[in-house]
């Protein structure tokens, strides 16, 4: 029988939210703040944040919209998300707990639609992406946000392995390609792209995850590995006493049919 993906992730957030929440990269108000502008929020939106992890994004948005909901499979990033809330006294956030490949928040309610660093984890990314789709209003911006392939097949292959040993419930890195695919097949027209490096550092990315000890020994292993071959070398860099990696980031928007089609790209 094979493993469930879902349980995997449910188990590993529901446990390390806190943790996870801690984490540099998760709230980064530089990145949050640029993704809320790619988005172009305003007052009158109504913002759905699928997979929403631990809120960063959705409590970064709440300031400058009418509402915000976000959904996420794990009942700990969930608890984590509502706490927050809470402690910012913000009245127009709502936190709901559902499997993001079966949204279920009614059709054409939200703008915009985005979902930041999750689609990696899906393995049912095209039924997330047409839940996002169908829960968009008319003409409405879906924005997603995530890590993408390199486009090199031996050095995608290696940090897909180097990934899979930090974190147990990632499952694919897309590709350019397969992003733009998924808005075409959804009917959401282009309209801007922005492919952008961050430079993670590798000791703080292990541990934004709980590691045991055998998973840091494989870990090491890898990084020397990589370190050794001259295809994988260059992306990581040597910044002082800290290793850091060259992680290729892809955000994409697009709007729901019937929206303005002249600025399509791809």
């Amino acid at each position: 029988m094979g493993v469930d993906a879902n349980a995997v992730i449910v188990e590993q957030f529901d446990r390390g939210a806190a943790w996870f929440d801690t984490w540099s990269v998760t709230g980064d108000e530089r990145m949050l703040e640029g993704l809320a502008e790619f988005c172009g929020l305003t007052e009158d939106d109504d913002v759905l944040d699928v997979a929403c992890g631990t809120g960063a994004f959705a409590l970064h948005a709440a300031g400058r919209v009418r509402s915000v909901t976000g959904v996420d499979i794990s009942t700990g990033m969930i608890g984590v998300a509502r706490d927050k809330a809470v402690a910012l006294g913000l009245g127009n956030v709502e936190f709901v707990r559902s499997d993001v490949a079966r949204l279920d928040l009614g059709a054409d309610r939200f703008s915009p639609v985005v979902s930041r660093s999750a689609f990696h984890h899906m393995p049912l990314v095209a039924e997330v992406f047409a839940g996002m789709v169908r829960c968009a209003r008319p003409g409405g911006v879906v924005c997603v946000q995530d890590v993408m392939a390199y486009g090199d097949e031996k050095v995608d292959a290696f940090f897909e392995r180097l990934e899979a040993v930090v974190d147990r419930s990632h499952h694919r890195s897309l590709g350019k390609r397969e992003f733009f695919d998924l808005y075409r097949a959804n009917g959401v027209a282009l309209e801007a792209l922005f492919e952008s490096e961050s430079l993670l550092d590798v000791a703080h990315y292990i541990e934004h995850v709980e590691q045991t000890e055998e998973n840091r020994a494989q870990v090491d292993r890898l990084v020397r590995e990589g370190l050794g071959d001259p295809d994988i070398a260059p992306w990581f860099v040597q910044d002082g006493d800290r290793l850091r990696w060259r992680r290729r980031v892809c955000t994409i928007k697009g709007r729901k049919a019937e929206a303005d089609q002249n600025h399509r790209i791809g």
